[in-house]
């Protein structure tokens, strides 16, 4: 192991987070989380000689998938048992499976872009409209890297059928599009646990075009070549995929923010033996950062056509400016500057 990786690695260990820094970071009340050690040990923070718990980063990342198997049903007194590397394995799982079975609708955007499946697997498609099948059933099959789950006619008697059906993509071909269209085409696509909807329309209101577009949808006025079709689902998969992926990578979730604002001003102000103003900049970048985390979570609320890229957005810059508080903390105890207390 090389000098800088086992310095990551004993900074991952190093306590740092008192006990309601860390249950918030893992959305637990902190009652559940002493709980969860009185009863099952599943982490051994540090005590302070006042009797203080502090959670490393370690800690903290453990708790967290201690947390989501849970909510996947799984007992706590086998997780408690488990390492670390073992959790991930089941967690990893999980995952897999959920990106199969998911299927139930508004899940949190977090949690159903993390399970989307990251692998070059056929984009499963239902078609949808009394002609759907005729005019793209064809056009499906021949195309390379796309699949034909199944087709309806919107009909009723036809969304019975659904049942275990499982699709990627809504391809919907109807000659006129409404406003109750749209509740139905989102009902359509929960039920079938599909990623994107892509609607093949003859007449509709610039109304009912930007609700269809708010939820993401791709819209194409008929006639449209087949090739233009394809080439826009293909576009989509490629984006979900690579959105997956990155989720996929990232570690979740982010440490807490260290300082407030107050705090992050005294601390570079006690920094006067720094020549330039690297310390002004690092507290620039850490303030930018945390604004874009905040803005990316926001977009991620109020932007259904794009939760899982604002959700990737999110956790990237919780990271980067994690990083940065990390760097001015190292640059303020080069200078022998006493750090301000961490935020709560």
């Amino acid at each position: 192991m090389s000098e800088e990786a086992r310095s990551i690695k004993e900074d991952a260990g190093a306590p740092r987070y008192r006990s309601s820094a860390a249950a918030r970071m893992v959305n637990i009340p902190v009652a559940t989380l002493r709980v969860w050690e009185r009863r099952y040990q599943v982490v051994g923070p540090m005590q302070t000689p006042s009797g203080q718990r502090l959670y490393s980063s370690q800690d903290v990342r453990r708790l967290v998938l201690i947390k989501q198997l849970v909510n996947r049903g799984h007992g706590i007194g086998m997780l408690a048992r488990m390492d670390t590397a073992s959790l991930q394995d089941l967690m990893d799982e999980a995952d897999q499976t959920e990106s199969v079975l998911n299927g139930e609708g508004a899940l949190p955007a977090l949690a159903a872009s993390a399970a989307a499946s990251v692998r070059n697997e056929d984009v499963r498609v239902l078609l949808v409209g009394k002609d759907a099948a005729v005019h793209w059933a064809d056009v499906l099959q021949a195309y390379e890297g796309v699949s034909l789950a199944k087709a309806i006619d919107g009909s009723p008697a036809s969304e019975l059928s659904l049942k275990g059906v499982k699709a990627d993509v809504l391809l919907v071909d109807l000659s006129a599009l409404h406003m109750d269209t749209v509740d139905w085409l989102v009902r359509l696509q929960r039920v079938v646990g599909a990623r994107q909807l892509l609607v093949v329309y003859g007449f509709a209101s610039t109304q009912v075009c930007g609700a269809l577009h708010a939820r993401g949808a791709i819209l194409r006025r008929t006639p449209v070549p087949a090739v233009e079709l394809m080439q826009a689902m293909m576009d989509a998969a490629r984006g979900w995929r690579s959105v997956a992926r990155g989720l996929r990578h990232v570690p979740d979730p982010a440490p807490g923010p260290r300082f407030d604002a107050g705090s992050l001003a005294g601390l570079v102000q006690a920094m006067p033996r720094v020549a330039c103003e690297c310390p002004q900049h690092l507290a620039h970048l850490v303030t930018m950062l945390g604004q874009f985390e905040a803005y990316s979570a926001d977009c991620e609320s109020r932007e259904p056509a794009d939760v899982a890229l604002h959700a990737y957005l999110y956790r990237v810059a919780g990271h980067a400016r994690a990083l940065m508080e990390e760097a001015l903390v190292t640059l303020a105890q080069a200078e022998g500057v006493t750090l301000p207390q961490a935020t709560a």
